[in-house]
């Protein structure tokens, strides 16, 4: 900011209004730090998980394509503003929410009295912990709930639809995600862009073997896949040129990392 070179941004855009309190240097600095710390690795892992999906079910990815291709066409990407128009990618988003959640415990909460729940006292001071996989696998409320089905939010087979995963994947009570809006709209153009303009297979190895991606989760506040491979191609010459203009109304930029390597921490 002193030499004139830094991009205009949250942060800046607060230490430029001037006679800031140190109360309000701690409130930007780390209001700030829990706006990175939120985005940088939660969406990133659903997208991590979507891609795997992907890789999985060739039939889940050739159905939503089909339907981005009968309602926005080819000759552009989707927008946020299809989205009512596009149930089954919709679904395909509840069910990355669903199939992995990115914070399977959530964050912990305390009780502020004693209370009794289905029998259970829980004392005053108790530390709860949401174990929120398991209500996104719970048989009694999603059918075969290991296989990734976006179907199962939209009805099908005779079945009501089942119920959203937003009411659980992002968190409950006051420490709910305040991102949450945000991570889901960025999770659908993420899917809905990527559905249009790729085609995500298995990899093939050096000796034209076909290679299983591993289909394993790493424990952690935030669970990420483990790596695993996969293929990703533009769908047509069309889908490559919509890709390399995006590319060209939004270059690339260099990110801020090398100036965080001067930082010192206290």
């Amino acid at each position: 900011m002193a030499s004139g070179t830094a991009i205009p941004s949250y942060t800046s855009s607060l230490l430029e209004s001037g006679n800031l309190s140190a109360e309000d240097e701690f409130s930007v600095k780390w209001s700030a730090a829990s706006l990175y710390s939120g985005g940088a690795d939660t969406t990133v892992s659903s997208i991590y998980c979507f891609f795997l999906a992907m890789t999985l079910y060739p039939d889940v990815q050739r159905k939503a394509q089909e339907e981005i291709d009968r309602v926005v066409g080819i000759d552009r990407l989707p927008s946020f503003d299809d989205r009512d128009n596009l149930p089954y990618v919709d679904a395909i988003v509840k069910e990355v929410l669903r199939w992995h959640p990115v914070a399977p415990m959530g964050l912990p909460h305390v009780s502020m009295e004693d209370d009794i729940y289905n029998g259970y006292f829980i004392p005053k001071g108790s530390l709860i912990m949401p174990n929120i996989w398991e209500f996104t696998h719970d048989p009694k409320t999603f059918h075969d709930p290991m296989s990734f089905k976006p179907e199962r939010f939209l009805g099908v087979d005779g079945r009501a639809p089942e119920m959203d995963p937003h009411t659980l994947s992002f968190g409950f009570g006051r420490r709910i995600c305040p991102g949450r809006e945000l991570a889901d709209s960025s999770v659908y153009l993420s899917i809905a862009m990527s559905l249009a303009a790729f085609s995500i297979t298995k990899a093939i190895d050096e000796h034209g073997e076909i290679v299983e991606p591993r289909v394993h989760f790493q424990p952690g506040i935030i669970s990420h896949p483990s790596v695993y491979k996969t293929c990703v191609r533009p769908r047509s010459a069309k889908a490559e040129l919509l890709v390399r203009a995006v590319e060209e109304d939004h270059p690339w930029e260099e990110s801020g990392a090398k100036a965080l390597e001067s930082v010192q921490w206290e």
